[in-house]
């Protein structure tokens, strides 16, 4: 047994986790106040600056009772002595998924949030899509803050919604509500080809009480994005299992798909560059391999955006440079000072982890730990390594300035499922699983704790 697991008993470890995170808060807030450093962007969407603001009403029961419910349907499928299938689970999890996320943004009395009106105004200024696409750089600077800063995929998504229904809030509310519980497939079918079916359903029920998940899965279009990315991550990997050039294709219109919907998917690039280059280390002769995927798919990726370019004078690089331009006029570079580049730096890494919730972020650190001790040995430990390779430079890049909580909502996956992995380990070891009740219960409390004193405009 390693030392670490004899010497730190894992509720001292959660406590660790917990001060280490609430500590960067403390820390935060002290020098935005005493350093008078400009963060360009309001604290009440930076779940890390704000200021608690109590909002707590009779709605509070509803989560309460539907997790009662989550928590005796995990136990029955958990005690299920007959395999459940597939279908039926997934199916299962879904419902589960939109109950909780429905039930907890009632906690605050209203359902639809402040925020909702981001892209969904937008699509007033467009006639159609071939004007979208044409003319969305173009317009870029007139549209809402977040519509201004990503690609047209949302806006596009959204007009076409508004076309087949009805211009409302309520198309946007219920196009995130509905789509985003499919994440569960991709998500589910990524786990269980890393490691197995029980690691895979630990996975799906962690992924329901994760904070970030619930409070932002309901009304927030990062919830919609986060489907295509995570499909992508999948396709990816069962390309490489597969040695599969169709798939490979695949993988590269899905990810130019991600790309049309938000430019957060240059992070996916880079992390399967990443896991290339820790294959070569790790696994010579799956190297070659994943080198013909890589260039299959993003061959794939920049054919796509050639014949858009062509066909509909779609111009990717144009958009991105606007964007940028956007997004820098609103919240600056991330380089204006020394402290305000560690400052953005710091609450893009922990703004995320406390967001992914405390007991998860300490199975992740737990896992990553015992990965470290036989360093890309383990099976399938270059998806945890790939992961931590590419996010460092990442965090230090300013390509993300704070709100890391929602815009990587995709890389939930990338933390859940090395912490379901060590979560299995640890239910193994001990040939009791009442630790998984605890990590829910504590993932849910600190999610309703959230949404009671920081009312996010999502």
């Amino acid at each position: 047994m390693p030392l670490y697991r004899r010497v730190n008993p894992i509720f001292f470890q959660f406590l660790l986790v917990a001060g280490g995170l609430w500590l960067f808060h403390c820390v935060a807030a002290f020098m935005i106040e005493r350093c008078n450093i400009t963060i360009h962007i309001s604290s009440e969407t930076i779940p890390i600056y704000k200021r608690l603001s109590v909002n707590f009403n009779h709605w509070v029961v509803l989560p309460i009772g539907v997790f009662c419910v989550y928590l005796f349907l995990v136990w029955s499928v958990l005690q299920s002595t007959s395999p459940i299938p597939l279908p039926i689970l997934i199916a299962l999890f879904m419902g589960l998924k939109m109950l909780i996320d429905v039930s907890v943004t009632m906690v605050n009395g209203v359902f639809l949030p402040q925020g909702i009106n981001e892209y969904i105004n937008d699509v007033q200024h467009f006639n159609s899509v071939g004007d979208i696409l044409r003319n969305y750089a173009f317009k870029a600077k007139m549209l809402t803050r977040h519509a201004g800063t990503h690609p047209p995929g949302a806006v596009m998504t959204l007009w076409l919604a508004t076309r087949l229904f009805t211009y409302s809030d309520m198309v946007k509310a219920f196009l995130i509500i509905f789509s985003a519980p499919f994440t569960l497939i991709p998500m589910y079918l990524l786990a269980r080809q890393l490691y197995d079916k029980k690691i895979a359903t630990y996975t799906l029920v962690v992924y329901l009480v994760t904070p970030n998940i619930v409070m932002y899965t309901a009304t927030c279009m990062d919830a919609f994005f986060s489907l295509f990315l995570i499909t992508s991550t999948y396709l990816f990997f069962n390309s490489v299992e597969r040695k599969s050039a169709v798939l490979a294709v695949l993988t590269g219109l899905s990810i130019s798909l991600s790309m049309f919907m938000t430019f957060a998917t240059t992070f996916l690039g880079v992390y399967f560059i990443s896991l290339t280059i820790v294959t070569f280390w790790s696994n010579r002769k799956d190297f070659k391999n994943h080198v013909t995927i890589l260039i299959i798919s993003g061959g794939t990726f920049c054919l796509t955006y050639l014949i858009m370019y062509l066909v509909a004078k779609y111009n990717i690089l144009k958009n991105l440079q606007v964007a940028m331009e956007v997004d820098s006029s609103g919240i600056g570079t991330g380089y204006e000072s020394a402290l305000r580049y560690f400052l953005v730096s710091g609450t893009n890494l922990f703004g995320f982890f406390s967001m992914v919730g405390i007991t998860t972020t300490t199975l992740w650190l737990r896992e990553l730990w015992s990965t470290t001790q036989n360093l890309l040995t383990k099976r399938n430990s270059t998806f945890l390594v790939a992961y931590v390779v590419t996010l460092v430079p990442m965090v230090f890049s300013t390509l993300y300035l704070t709100e890391t909580e929602r815009i990587w909502l995709f890389m939930v996956p990338f933390v859940l499922i090395p912490a379901a992995k060590n979560l299995k380990e640890y239910i193994d070891q001990r040939q009791n699983n009442w630790i998984l009740y605890i990590v829910v219960t504590i993932l849910f409390v600190q999610t309703l704790v959230f949404e009671v004193f920081i009312d996010t405009i999502w």
